[in-house]
């Protein structure tokens, strides 16, 4: 498909506008590595339809060729969203206000969608703990057209797979985030920034059990200076995946949601999506999309 520069631009300039805010959170921290998950992109937000504002980035995970997979925190309050599947190193320039950016990928525009329990307990205000919110925080993005050349999705958990797995097991995080970033010096050329965007990702461990039951978010490590990585800035919606013994084939257990601290280090908490309710709603738009993995 055709990549406008309206979109091209609206990746970067929405990097710029967040990054700025804390540039020394990385995408994805600890024993990160670049990470090369075809159905893993990056999700541009915006408040209108016309696309000319971005209030937002994180990451999604393509469940099918028209069908993103996003954490619902990034659905409220939007009206449209953009997706693409370059890696990166993404590098950019700001020169004379506008963003200097190029790439072969192509970018998919979309709508965004919240699961509907997560909207209602983020309205009704109980959001904070609540079981509700921490296996609801889920949101979808229908997109306009099937994205080209991706071949593998992503494979969603049977329920209460979380449930199964011991303290410790090893698990693997990907997401978005700014890895690099030179910021204009005093008296520089306003909003002159250099950097760069990736697609990392790190070996995590699961926390022990009983924080990890019933319908409670997981939790798993984040400290780099035991080489176990973590989730930053930009890494929401992204994949928590599982593979089980003797088979090649990931299985995405939970998404991304948020890190305790601003440093993203301690514990960092993933949305489960294996429970009956998420994976019912998931699978209801999944049946109606063409080119779905059987």
């Amino acid at each position: 498909m055709k990549a406008t520069k309206i979109a091209v631009s609206a990746i970067l300039s929405t990097l710029i506008i967040l990054v700025a805010v804390n540039s020394t959170a990385q995408g994805i921290t600890g024993n990160y590595e670049l990470d090369e998950t075809p159905y893993v992109g990056v999700v541009v937000l915006f408040s209108a339809v016309a696309r000319l504002q971005p209030i937002g980035y994180c990451t999604g995970i393509l469940l099918s060729p028209t069908i993103v997979l996003t954490a619902g925190h990034s659905c409220l309050g939007v009206a449209a969203a953009s997706v693409c599947f370059d890696k990166g190193p993404i590098s950019y320039t700001v020169e004379e206000g506008k963003i200097v950016y190029s790439t072969t990928e192509p970018i998919y525009d979309g709508t965004p969608i919240a699961y509907p329990e997560y909207v209602y307990s983020v309205l009704a205000g109980t959001n904070y703990g609540n079981h509700i919110f921490s296996s609801s925080d889920v949101g979808l993005i229908l997109l306009d057209e099937s994205a080209e050349g991706i071949t593998e999705f992503a494979t969603l958990p049977e329920a209460g797979l979380a449930d199964t797995l011991p303290a410790k097991s090893y698990l693997r995080v990907a997401g978005y985030g700014m890895q690099f970033q030179v910021t204009p010096k005093r008296g520089g050329v306003p909003e002159s920034w250099v950097g760069t965007l990736s697609c990392n990702s790190a070996q995590v461990q699961l926390m022990p059990a009983n924080f990890a039951v019933g319908d409670r978010y997981l939790r798993c490590t984040a400290n780099s200076a035991k080489d176990k990585g973590g989730i930053a800035f930009g890494d929401s919606g992204g994949p928590v995946l599982y593979k089980p013994d003797g088979d090649d084939q990931e299985v995405v257990l939970a998404i991304n949601s948020y890190a305790n601290n601003a440093n993203c280090a301690g514990v960092s908490y993933h949305c489960r999506i294996d429970t009956n309710g998420v994976l019912n709603w998931i699978n209801g738009f999944l049946s109606t999309s063409v080119g779905m993995n059987p």
